[in-house]
């Protein structure tokens, strides 16, 4: 399906030009918005391309991110600036009501960007993605700390002790990704194909032990603010712990919470059936709210 009815380019954004990539064509389009913060997008989406046979999918690299314009003005990664982005991309490229996907900090902006903005999208989904960093970081520790072989002391206590030269700390790196962002799947993570710059701005060390500009993040109080459709989607097993994202829904008027079993915070990067069954639950989820009557 690459390079059947697909085009890529740049468009202006607020700091800078920012890559993307339309395939498909026809129905209401899906946007995908990466997570990371820091990982480009090609990463994370080609396994929505089978959903360009029903509709246009587009996905773009933040900017600082991939192939869209180097950053090295941190002033520039601010919450703010990200959702003017995502709103340049969707004017830019004259998207009409279109479907907003968001992964994990991509997710964040989405829920942000409806509480504040008013969009008028057709759908949100917030997939594997919090709504307060805070309580996030807590349960991460918790779930680290239930998990066998002392892996939160193994990471988070080396980090605070100064001891991340030792090699068993990338070990036990790994296993904490195996257990609760990719598990069955051999892809790399691997931290050269990230903006460090944009992750350790806004992240700090690891999610487990945040320390940037997003640890007092939290749009809990203004999750009732929003008036799009929203589908809250994570795994069994995701780093964003179901609890959160089902208190999530809880508070969007018009919200679906699902819970995938057996997969983890990166569903769409899983070996089959996970994979599939990760994008066909957002596929029926974008057909059944485009069955609805359209409010007037």
């Amino acid at each position: 399906m690459r390079g059947v009815g697909t085009v890529e380019g740049k468009i202006a954004v607020p700091g800078g030009k920012v890559w993307y990539r339309r395939t498909g064509g026809g129905g209401v389009p899906l946007l995908l918005v990466h997570g990371g913060p820091g990982y480009p997008s090609d990463l994370l989406f080609e396994a929505f391309e089978p959903l360009a046979g029903e509709r246009e999918v587009i996905w773009y690299d933040q900017l600082g991110v991939g192939r869209s314009d180097p950053l090295d003005d941190v002033s520039l990664l601010t919450v703010d600036r990200f959702l003017d982005e995502l709103g340049a991309v969707i004017e830019g490229l004259g998207l009409r009501r279109p479907h907003v996907y968001g992964h994990s900090w991509g997710a964040m902006l989405g829920l942000q960007y409806a509480a504040q903005r008013a969009p008028d999208w057709t759908s949100l989904v917030c997939a594997n993605g919090v709504a307060s960093v805070p309580r996030f970081q807590e349960e991460l520790q918790g779930l680290m700390a239930g998990l066998p072989g002392d892996v939160l002391d193994r990471t988070y206590g080396r980090e605070l002790r100064g001891e991340t030269d030792d090699p068993d700390y990338w070990a036990a790196q790994e296993e904490y990704l195996r257990a609760c962002v990719v598990r069955t799947s051999t892809i790399s993570l691997d931290a050269g194909r990230m903006s460090l710059l944009t992750f350790r701005t806004l992240i700090g060390h690891a999610d487990y032990h945040i320390t940037g500009t997003l640890k007092d993040w939290d749009i809990f109080p203004e999750l009732g603010r929003i008036r799009v459709p929203t589908l809250v989607f994570g795994g069994e097993f995701d780093e964003c712990v179901p609890t959160h994202l089902a208190d999530i829904a809880a508070r969007i008027p018009d919200s679906e919470h699902i819970t995938q079993p057996g997969a983890a915070h990166m569903g769409f990067l899983e070996k089959e059936p996970l994979r599939s069954e990760y994008i066909s639950t957002i596929a029926a989820y974008l057909a059944r709210i485009e069955s609805r009557p359209r409010p007037t």
